[in-house]
């Protein structure tokens, strides 16, 4: 790269210094600046330096000297803070969607950003293995392909697949092409879902992204009943359970007092709960599903359904079948 192209990239290589190098407590001095210049090919000299710290503050990252001889420098406006980059870690690291090698780099990548001291403590809570994680390395891939999709309205097509017990990929309906027009991607239980019209179904579906295979973005345009279908990504991820699907109905809910704070926190403060003598009603739109009814079960006789009966029939007799399996 010519000696001129390298001088447009001096103020770049200067915020990528002091992110990497430095923090709060810790500086870099002008001779180092310099050095580390160097190894990029910039040539600098002090004077010229003093001016690339005034860019620096008209760019949003005052240059802050600290005290001691000799004088070092930091800045005092950083991308990010220690205390957000540890919050990602935990986040990536938590992520069953993210490889467990993605993991490794992602933190390598937020380590730049952390300085010198920063970036050791990042090191000491990072504890990848041992952690469930997918091992499908293209999921990364087919997150951005499905934004495109939606971004430019198009299908897209993809194959699908699922585990055996032996931890082998097993095809849907013998590798069957599927062709969805996508509509949101949904966070869900440490996993990524797509949430689309499946344009041979003829209804809306959810997909796992890490058992998507070969997502591609179709030249067919989304067909007119599915362009019709407006979807609440919001709202769609409080009525569902466990991203298994299932069929909107508005069901009514008791439950004890205590699980009040449970119905706010699935479906927002927006509900209304009347007083009972057992505790609280709640009518709610859910996505009806066996998950659901595992949902209900989970705080046993605290929360029950009242209405509409043929779900309550519905529950019962999922509860006949568990009882059956243990022989009651």
């Amino acid at each position: 790269m010519p000696k001129g192209e390298n001088q447009k990239l001096k103020l770049v290589r200067l915020i990528e210094i002091f992110m990497r190098r430095t923090d709060d407590e810790c500086g870099i001095t002008v001779n180092e600046i310099i050095e580390e210049l160097a190894r990029y090919g910039i040539p600098a000299e002090r004077k010229s330096i003093y001016s690339d710290f005034a860019a620096l503050e008209e760019l949003g990252f005052p240059v802050i000297r600290l005290s001691g001889k000799p004088p070092a420098y930091t800045v005092g406006e950083r991308i990010f803070e220690l205390p957000e980059l540890k919050m990602l870690v935990d986040a990536i690291q938590a992520s069953k969607f993210i490889t467990a090698e993605r993991s490794r780099v992602l933190i390598e990548k937020l380590k730049l950003f952390a300085g010198s001291r920063g970036a050791k403590e990042l090191s000491r809570q990072v504890i990848v293995e041992g952690r469930a994680k997918t091992e499908n390395s293209a999921a990364v891939y087919t997150v951005d392909t499905i934004h495109k999709a939606i971004n430019e309205s198009r299908r897209i097509s993809f194959s699908y697949f699922d585990y055996n017990s032996s931890g082998k990929r097993v095809f849907r309906h013998d590798g069957k092409i599927y062709n969805v027009s996508p509509k949101c991607l949904v966070w869900n239980d440490e996993n990524y879902y797509l949430v689309g019209y499946d344009e041979d179904f003829g209804g809306i579906k959810n997909f796992r992204v890490d058992k998507m295979y070969k997502t591609v973005i179709s030249n067919t345009e989304p067909s007119a009943l599915s362009m019709a279908y407006k979807l609440n990504a919001a709202d769609y991820s409080r009525k569902i359970f466990g991203m298994y699907g299932g069929r909107e109905e508005l069901v009514t809910l008791e439950a004890k007092e205590r699980l009040a704070g449970v119905i706010i926190d699935r479906f927002g403060m927006d509900v209304t709960m009347l007083k009972t003598d057992f505790g609280f009603r709640a009518a709610i739109k859910v996505m009806v599903s066996p998950t659901f009814f595992s949902w209900i079960m989970s705080f046993g006789a605290d929360m029950k359904i009242i209405e509409p009966a043929y779900v309550r029939e519905e529950l019962k007799g999922m509860l006949r079948e568990i009882a059956e399996n243990y022989g009651i």
